[in-house]
């Protein structure tokens, strides 16, 4: 799992025919600043010396990057790290795990216009109480709806012993499966992944991190909070002072949103002891109160 206490930056200028490119790349360690900044300059020259050769710096170290987080809080079973909380570039806190599966099941991408999930919840909430089928519904994507949640109903039937929570994002789900754990990098991960018919961008993502991840708080633009001011690490206690009045600003506001909302649980009902403690903090965090989804 790549996430990094110590991070540190270096930096390279390379000149070619007309063009200068100043290159900065950052590295990470969980040991100590000097070893941050000797990875960090090892990626900086490998770019640079790409870019000397005539080569694209991007099939080198300089994308080859960990997502750069602060790291908020460790969760540990057995004396084992089994979690770890991060905020991520935008200031909304990831939960990131190296064996618990987390699946995220967008909707297709379509043309038209587009309800929101905690609207569709709603609507079908009111439709219920009168008793009949809401159109907007229909139209709006409860068909998408069914087939995902069908979709999901016949993988934990065709696969022995396997326990799935499903849960309503505000694009979509997002599956958790709690009987077991799983190897990011392993070939039957992508298969079941696959089937679970999860973002292309998001199976990269858990590869290139070594790890699964779901995001457990809001997305502030989702619930009006003004974007942070800077990005972590921080150059200064100034500037990282500022970015902590905003966080004190996002959490007040985000207090009134939820980030999913469970729906059914499907399969086995056992939970490994792994999965235990990562499954109770994010329902704590993602579900926490009734507020639209966000």
């Amino acid at each position: 799992m790549k996430t990094f206490r110590y991070w540190a930056k270096a930096s390279e200028r390379v000149q070619k025919a007309d063009r200068t490119w100043n290159l900065e790349c950052y590295g990470g360690s969980n040991k100590n600043l000097e070893e941050a900044l000797e990875r960090a300059a090892d990626r900086a020259r490998a770019a640079a010396a790409a870019i000397a050769l005539g080569q694209d710096p991007q099939q080198y170290a300089y994308s080859d990057r960990p997502v750069r987080e602060e790291i908020v809080r460790e969760i540990e079973h057995n004396g084992e790290t089994v979690a770890v909380l991060t905020r991520n570039a935008y200031g909304s806190l990831i939960l990131n795990s190296p064996r618990v599966l987390f699946a995220d099941i967008d909707y297709p991408p379509q043309g038209g216009f587009h309800l929101p999930g905690f609207l569709l919840s709603m609507i079908g909430a009111v439709a219920k109480l009168f008793g009949q089928e809401s159109r907007a519904t229909q139209h709006a994507g409860q068909s998408q709806d069914e087939k995902i949640v069908d979709r999901v109903r016949r993988l934990v039937d065709e696969t022995a012993g396997l326990g799935v929570r499903l849960y309503r994002t505000t694009h979509g789900f997002r599956g958790l499966v709690t009987t077991g754990t799983w190897d990011p990098l392993a070939p039957e991960t992508l298969r079941l992944l696959t089937d679970f018919g999860s973002d292309p961008l998001y199976v990269t993502l858990c590869k290139a991190q070594e790890c699964f991840r779901a995001r457990v708080s809001p997305k502030p633009w989702r619930c009006r909070a003004p974007k942070p001011p800077s990005r972590f690490p921080w150059p200064d206690s100034g500037v990282e002072q500022e970015y902590r009045e905003w966080e004190k600003t996002y959490e007040k506001i985000a207090a009134g949103y939820s980030t999913c909302a469970f729906i059914d649980a499907f399969g086995s009902s056992d939970i490994a002891p792994e999965v235990e403690p990562v499954l109770r903090l994010h329902d704590e965090l993602a579900c926490a109160g009734d507020g639209p989804i966000a």
